[in-house]
């Protein structure tokens, strides 16, 4: 459910950022979000196509970019791409890890006219 709130941030978000830009309607919307957060893009599409209407964002689509969890281990000094977010350092095994990528989101563009 945490996505409905931040999907609202979004829309709102975007809205702004159109009035501020004399923008009618916006077309697209690229959007970071590291694998960390834990927030689903398919959930995020579904309150975005849901909150749309009467909005600038009406005929909008969302480009997800996804981030991978990037580690850098303190002992072994190796960097390394999880796929899950199981915080032991692949090469070593060792705790000592510092996340380096994966906890983005934020809006990298808005395109519209």
């Amino acid at each position: 459910m945490h996505e409905y709130s931040v999907t609202k941030s979004l829309v709102d978000l975007c809205n702004q950022e159109a009035d501020k830009n004399n923008l009618n309607k916006i077309h697209k919307i690229t959007l970071k979000i590291g694998r960390f957060t834990g927030f689903s893009p398919d959930s995020i599409k579904f309150y975005f196509d849901y909150l749309k209407p009467n909005t600038k964002c009406v005929d909008a689509k969302i480009i997800f970019k996804e981030v991978p969890i990037r580690i850098k281990c303190h002992d072994c000094k190796q960097e390394s791409v999880l796929d899950e977010p199981l915080f032991l350092c692949p090469h070593c095994g060792k705790t000592d890890i510092s996340v380096i990528s994966g906890r983005e989101f934020y809006v990298e563009s808005i395109e519209g006219e």
